[in-house]
């Protein structure tokens, strides 16, 4: 299976997996089968119990604190902004009063993308607890950035705070005390985001190559930080088997960082669950009876789950595996990388890596700059030329079909094709884009609709529109694929030479263009392919 084949395969199907597990009524279905009585719903005395919560100042993190606190357990939320954490503190604090328990909360500001702020923390904490004794380590908290992010000590901000020091370094640290406390357990939080791929090189994973085609997207850098997590609870729940160690998901939660990382985009993921929806079964494994509990696995509404679907019809397949002497490596690079032994002069590469993209930038395909009508675009390509993709390959009768949205930003794009050896049968890729430019309408993103607005989101450019609409041409920044388009479905051989001199013109390789038959069978209407209004029987439908 190629790789991209493979992406394609593991998005989609943990897409379709995730609307029917990941949302709120995946939660309601779930939670029938709990065992009954439901014991967080019984009186509980965790009054001699001690837990650490990263990110606890809000979200699924908050919801956690807040039930342990409520049941008498001692709580250290490790929060990043002081002022916010002391706000949560002091409602988390009031919410068990009105439940007659006097809450032991303590707030331990700690940045967990730095190692200096998790060495600091873990120090502070042991002070303050007296010696370290700790029931339940939880470590939700982390950062997702769309354009690459340096930490004050060099490391990529996502991979720093999922993995790297706000996982692996805190979880070292707390190892010990963890290993001494009777019924321990260290719970990752981690994402579904991670079915879609598997952990890549290091140099990939903390954006530090120096390959010149490597373009950082901060939702893979997350679902990379994501995967890790996953194989690094299965590698420590081997290596400290007194210890119950698992990842664990809280489905698409209704959150500030749901907003903040897909913006309109979280639609798609609807219904979202409440924040306690998704925290419950997180609560559940850490006050659940350790002989319930799966070492190593992964965990959603308190079950555990599959940890690859790239295969055909949610099989595990391949795409999404890494080898053990894979994880080996990874082991082995995360206890330098936590231990001060990281490469010198990881500013500067990035430094050196940043001005390497914007002399590239410059040579990458850019939009034209005449702005374009975005409604009168809108309606019926036909597909006269490109460069093919996977899908497209050997396929027929490639039609764009464009409808958006009152304001023009949004546009829903349905892409026809069929097979030569069966053209009465017409199958259809659905698409979303945002225009990103929405004054020049010339530059887009498309997402196709069966996958998140993680990992897969393609730049769109329109390098050429013809003034009266009629024809177009789509381009990529790296000139990898490209389209020809125009309203009908045969054009002049003249127009047609003309358009691929332009295709040359901004850069292509013309021998890689394909033109594209466009063979309808008896029966299409005729008609003004410049409007919306050509009846659905003229696709073969």
């Amino acid at each position: 299976m190629s790789s991209k084949f493979g992406q394609f395969a593991a998005a989609s199907q943990f897409y379709l997996y995730g609307k029917k597990h990941f949302t709120q009524t995946g939660w309601q279905k779930h939670c029938k089968a709990y065992a009954q009585p439901d014991c967080l719903q019984q009186p509980m005395d965790l009054s001699n119990r001690v837990y650490m919560i990263t990110g606890a100042n809000a979200g699924v993190g908050r919801e956690v604190a807040q039930f342990l606190a409520c049941k008498g357990a001692s709580i250290y939320m490790v929060c990043r902004s002081l002022p916010r954490a002391e706000t949560a503190a002091a409602e988390i604090i009031a919410a068990a009063a009105e439940q007659n328990i006097t809450a032991k909360v303590q707030v331990l500001q700690c940045d967990v993308s730095l190692e200096a702020d998790v060495r600091r923390c873990w120090q502070e904490f042991q002070e303050l607890s007296g010696g370290g004794h700790l029931d339940g380590l939880v470590c939700n908290a982390g950062a997702l950035q769309n354009e690459k992010t340096l930490t004050s000590e060099g490391v990529e901000v996502t991979f720093a705070s999922h993995l790297l020091f706000g996982t692996y370094l805190l979880g070292s640290l707390a190892m010990q005390s963890l290993e001494a406390t009777k019924d321990s357990r260290l719970l990752v939080v981690t994402s579904g985001g991670m079915l879609t791929v598997p952990f890549p090189d290091w140099e990939t994973a903390t954006a530090t190559t120096v390959d010149p085609k490597f373009c950082y997207d901060g939702q893979f850098a997350y679902a990379y930080a994501k995967r890790g997590q996953v194989l690094l609870c299965e590698r420590w729940a081997a290596q400290h088997p007194a210890v119950k160690v698992v990842s664990c998901h809280p489905g698409w939660t209704d959150t500030n960082a749901v907003d903040e990382a897909y913006g309109d985009g979280k639609k798609i993921l609807q219904p979202l669950r409440s924040k306690w929806e998704g925290a419950e079964g997180i609560v559940w494994l850490c006050v659940a009876p350790v002989e319930k509990i799966e070492s190593g696995a992964l965990y959603l509404d308190r079950t555990t789950q599959v940890k690859h679907m790239a295969g055909p019809f949610f099989s595990e397949g391949s795409y999404t595996k890494n080898s053990a002497e894979f994880v080996d490596d990874m082991m082995s690079k995360l206890q330098d990388w936590a231990n001060g032994r990281r490469p010198c002069g990881l500013v500067e590469l990035a430094e050196a890596q940043a001005a390497g993209a914007k002399a590239r930038e410059e040579g990458r395909l850019t939009a034209m700059e005449k702005p374009i009508d975005i409604k009168r675009f809108m309606g019926r390509w036909f597909v006269v030329a490109n460069i093919p993709t996977y899908f497209e390959k050997n396929t027929v009768n490639n039609v764009e079909e464009y409808t958006c949205d009152e304001e023009g930003k949004n546009v829903k794009v349905d892409f026809y094709y069929s097979d030569p050896t069966d053209l009465g049968k017409t199958s259809c890729i659905k698409q979303r884009g945002v225009v990103q430019n929405p004054e020049q309408g010339t530059s887009w993103s498309i997402t196709p609709e069966l996958s998140i607005p993680l990992p897969i989101k393609l730049p769109y450019l329109v390098v050429h529109c013809a003034d009266d609409y009629s024809s177009t041409i789509i381009g990529m920044p790296d000139r990898n694929y490209v389209w020809v388009m125009a309203r009908t479905p045969h054009i002049e051989a003249s127009l047609l030479e003309d358009l691929i001199r332009q295709v040359q013109s901004i850069g292509y390789d013309i021998t890689k263009l394909k033109v594209v038959k466009q063979d309808w069978p008896k029966g299409m209407p005729s008609g003004d392919f410049r409007t919306n209004d050509v009846p659905a029987e003229g696709l073969g439908a």
